[in-house]
C-alpha cells in the first residue's frame, strides 16, 4: 500500500499503536434563474461530485484500470470470516486513534464505474478540521474550483476557478446542484463518520457475514451491508485501513452481485498538521 500514499502518523496515534500492538491472525437555496450562469453551475456540479465521490482496494503495483466491460468485485477467493474479537480490536483501535486527531489533509481519488463498463477518474485535496471544517480543492477536472463548508450561514460556499474566481455561491446542503448518485453530502465526507458507518456496517447494519484478511500494511474488511447514504439499498463494501495510520485509506462500493460502482482511495494522509481556521473563511 506504500506506493500509494505516504502519511506521517500523529504522536497520539504513534501511542495509541504502540500500547496495543497485537498479533491478529485475520484478515449527502435555490437554482439561479440567470442563464448565463448556466456553464458556470455545470462546472459546480462537476466539482461538487467529485468532491462528494463518501472503493476495492489497490493492488501493490497500483490501481486497477478501467475496462470495457463491468468490474465484478470479489473474484479472488473469499477472506475467512471475521470474530467479534478482531472486529473490536480494529474498531476500538481506529476509534482511539481519530479521538487524537485535531485536523488532517488528504489527496481523494474517486473512480466511478458506470454500467457500461466505463469509468471517471476525479481527484481533489480535500482538508478536515474539528468540530467540522470542510474545504475541499478540485484538482480535476476542474482545478481551481472551491468548496468550504460551513461558511459564516452555514452554508456551502463555492468558489469558482479562472475569470470567475471572484464570484462567490452559496448553496444549502440537499441543494439539487449538489446531488450525486452515492446520495452524500458535503457535511458527510469526514473520516470520523466514515469509522462510524464502518462500526455499523459490521454490527447493526450488517446484512451477511464479515470477512477479514491483511497484508503488512494494511487490514481489509468485506461486508454486505445497508448503503451508508441510500436508504432500501445495500451495497458491498470493502475498507482498507492502514496499519501505520490506523485509519481508513479506502473504501469499495460494489452492488449486492459484485459488480463495483465506485472506489475511494485517500492517499498522503496527514493528521494534525496545525491547518488555520483561516482556511475555510471566504477568502481563505
Amino acid at each position: 500500500m506504500r506506493d500509494h500514499y505516504s502519511a506521517r502518523t500523529s504522536p497520539g496515534a504513534k501511542t495509541a499503536m504502540k500500547a496495543d500492538n497485537c498479533n491478529m491472525a485475520i484478515r449527502r437555496s435555490k437554482r439561479p434563474a440567470a442563464r448565463g450562469y448556466a456553464r458556470l453551475w455545470q462546472l459546480v456540479l462537476a466539482a461538487a461530485t467529485a468532491a462528494l465521490g463518501g472503493c476495492t482496494p489497490p493492488r501493490h503495483s497500483g490501481l486497477i484500470p478501467p475496462t470495457s466491460t463491468a468490474v465484478v468485485a470479489d473474484a479472488e477467493s473469499a477472506p475467512p470470516a471475521a470474530s467479534q474479537e478482531d472486529l473490536a480490536t480494529i474498531l476500538k483501535k481506529m476509534e482511539a486513534v481519530y479521538d487524537e486527531v485535531k485536523d488532517y489533509r488528504t489527496e481523494v481519488e474517486t473512480i466511478v464505474f458506470e454500467k457500461d463498463g466505463s469509468s471517471k477518474t476525479e481527484k481533489s485535496v480535500y482538508t478536515f478540521k474539528k468540530p467540522k471544517w470542510i474545504r475541499i480543492d478540485s484538482v480535476s477536472p476542474h482545478p481551481g474550483m472551491i468548496m468550504v463548508y460551513p461558511d459564516r450561514n452555514g452554508k456551502v460556499l463555492v468558489r469558482p476557478r479562472g475569470l470567475s474566481s471572484k464570484l462567490r455561491f452559496q448553496l444549502m446542503l440537499d441543494d439539487p446542484l449538489l446531488d450525486n448518485p452515492s446520495g452524500q453530502r458535503l457535511n458527510q465526507t469526514d473520516l470520523g463518520l466514515l469509522i462510524k458507518n464502518i462500526r455499523h456496517s459490521v454490527t447493526d447494519r450488517r446484512r451477511g457475514p464479515v470477512s477479514i484478511s491483511e497484508d503488512n500494511d494494511t487490514i481489509q474488511i468485506q461486508v454486505l451491508a445497508d448503503d451508508h447514504f441510500r436508504e432500501g439499498i445495500e451495497t458491498r463494501y470493502r475498507f482498507l485501513i492502514s496499519k501505520e495510520l490506523w485509519l481508513p485509506v479506502e473504501v469499495g462500493e460494489s452492488t449486492t452481485n459484485g459488480v463495483q460502482t465506485r472506489r475511494i482511495t485517500f492517499r498522503n494522509l496527514r493528521t494534525n498538521i496545525n491547518v488555520p481556521v483561516g482556511l475555510f473563511e471566504e477568502d481563505g
